[in-house]
């Protein structure tokens, strides 16, 4: 078929065909163009497609001239695509440094806006002895290349042997899915390199130049590493967001649960031993951890404190699990970010602990017996048995007091809790509400008679001398019970009834203990 000045060969349905390929996967990058690199890459591909039909259309040309021109316009994407390529590469491998060097692309543009003016204004500099070569299947440009096109071929190279490198040195970085994703980045531009080197070198069986078809294919094998590996989910996402010297730990993952990325600080909080954990499984690596795991099959955005156990420690971690989308908001990946809160925790741990308990003795104080006591009667009442409360002081105390001071009443204190709680059963819980005094919660109490049973208990203790500090001193108390709900159901009232019956004991003779009745008689 012969339009005016252009004919139909067969190499067009190779054109065609790679055509239809490379819009296809235009339209593909277009709906993911908020991806890292992807514009770049959607570039790159309008580069291709350009340099395909302007090579169709030099090789439809029935005239020298027409066939050209066309020739000369397949100089922009010659010149542009090695570029495009190398900052496609940078930006994925995450060379920052580079890639914020304003002066870079100028510099780098220079050689190929040269050789594109000189294609137009001194084209004996690029090619020479031109003719129109009939011995094809289709008339094709006869030539040899001038002193120029080789200058201009030479930085083409080098610019590609510069983003082998990068890859080369991305292939030994990364694992897995990296690995795989940046393999079929290599093989994509290796290929159109090795068309233009047989082409260049006249070692090419083919009368044109293949190396926009190569391109073509090399657009295919990307297609297919983003479809098998994801190849434009996640462009290295991580390294643009997570920072090595952070403390907090970061990892991203796809949509799968695959550790996609990681800083060293999420290494050391999770004990990660795998040595090349990207492209794991999270539910995998970090099987000890099932708190995390179910954080991340939750799929949703949240904050969540969880604690785990490494060699014997215990450790409090914050982690927030945020959704990674895109400008379409399509859910691209992850990114759960790990604070290690267990400082924090213990302080509060010990702020708490200070507010509820005696700083002396470390019992609880009279508040937090308070809340032990509304949380028992709760579980009596459910039960339907009795709750006792004991209220215990020590019998002339002042006189320790005064006698060997302060510091040591301290530590006689100190010595009666610990007795106090050698004796009570695990369910008794005893406080400090004062100087002397102790408040004592007895649950699951039947009657009366178990009462006179932990009275006696308790006052055992007490039969034999003390021993602190070298010194063996006598200390005796007195006791006093209320009962629930018999003698009420509020603290206050069984504290002040259980108080009575201890004053009661006071009274007539120390060293024993009362059980309140209103007639305040002694048990």
């Amino acid at each position: 078929m012969v339009l005016i000045g252009y004919q139909f060969v067969s190499y067009h349905w190779v054109s065609i065909i790679l055509t239809i390929l490379i819009v296809t996967l235009i339209l593909h990058v277009w709906h993911h163009h908020s991806v890292v690199g992807a514009r770049l890459f959607l570039f790159t591909l309008l580069l291709a497609e350009f340099w395909i039909i302007a090579q169709g259309m030099e090789m439809s040309a029935l005239g020298l001239s027409t066939k050209i021109v066309w020739a000369n316009i397949q100089y922009i994407p010659v010149m542009l695509m090695p570029l495009t390529y190398l900052y496609l590469t940078l930006h994925y491998i995450n060379h920052e440094n580079w890639l914020k060097q304003r002066w870079l692309p100028v510099l780098l543009l220079i050689i190929p806006i040269a050789m594109n003016i000189l294609v137009w204004t001194n084209s004996e500099l690029i090619r020479q002895n031109v003719y129109l070569n009939l011995s094809g299947a289709f008339p094709t440009i006869g030539k040899t290349y001038g002193p120029f096109f080789w200058v201009f071929a030479a930085y083409n190279y080098l610019i590609t042997i510069i983003t082998m490198i990068n890859l080369v040195n991305g292939l030994k970085e990364k694992n897995y899915l990296y690995r795989r994703q940046l393999f079929f980045l290599f093989i994509a531009i290796l290929l159109p390199v090795i068309a233009n080197l047989l082409h260049v070198s006249g070692l090419s069986p083919f009368a044109t130049d293949i190396t926009p078809v190569c391109f073509g294919v090399s657009a295919l094998i990307i297609f297919g590493g983003i479809f098998t590996y994801r190849l434009f989910d996640i462009v290295p996402i991580a390294r643009s967001i997570i920072i090595q010297e952070m403390k907090t730990g970061m990892i991203v993952l796809d949509n799968q649960g695959r550790i996609l990325d990681l800083n060293p600080a999420a290494t050391k909080m999770l004990r990660i031993t795998s040595p090349q954990p990207i492209g794991l499984e999270i539910a995998n690596e970090l099987s000890g951890i099932p708190e995390l795991i179910s954080i991340f099959n939750e799929g949703k955005d949240n904050v969540r404190e969880i604690s785990c156990k490494h060699d014997g420690t215990q450790f409090c971690y914050e982690t927030s699990l945020i959704r990674i989308t895109n400008a379409d908001n399509n859910s691209i990946g992850w990114l759960l970010q790990i604070y290690d809160i267990t400082e924090r925790k213990v302080a509060e741990e010990i702020i708490k602990h200070m507010a509820f308990h005696d700083a002396l003795t470390g019992l609880p104080n009279r508040s937090y017996f308070q809340v032990l006591f509304t949380e028992e009667m709760a579980h009596s009442r459910m039960r339907g048995d009795m709750l006792t409360v004991a209220f215990l002081d020590l019998d002339n105390f002042k006189h320790i007091n005064d006698t060997y001071g302060h510091d040591f009443g301290d530590r006689v204190l100190c010595k009666v809790a610990d007795k106090l709680k050698g004796v009570l059963r695990d369910s008794d819980t005893i406080a400090r509400i004062g100087g002397d005094e102790f408040a004592i919660l007895l649950p699951h109490v039947e009657n009366d008679d178990v009462i006179n049973l932990i009275g006696k208990k308790i006052l055992s203790i007490f039969e034999k001398d003390f021993n602190i500090d070298g010194k063996s001193l006598e200390i005796k108390a007195s006791i006093g019970f209320g009962v629930a709900p018999r003698d009420g159901e509020n603290i206050d009232v069984l504290l002040k009834k259980a108080d009575q019956a201890m004053y009661s004991v006071k009274r007539n003779v120390k060293d024993k203990y009362y059980i309140y009745q209103d007639e305040d008689i002694c048990s």
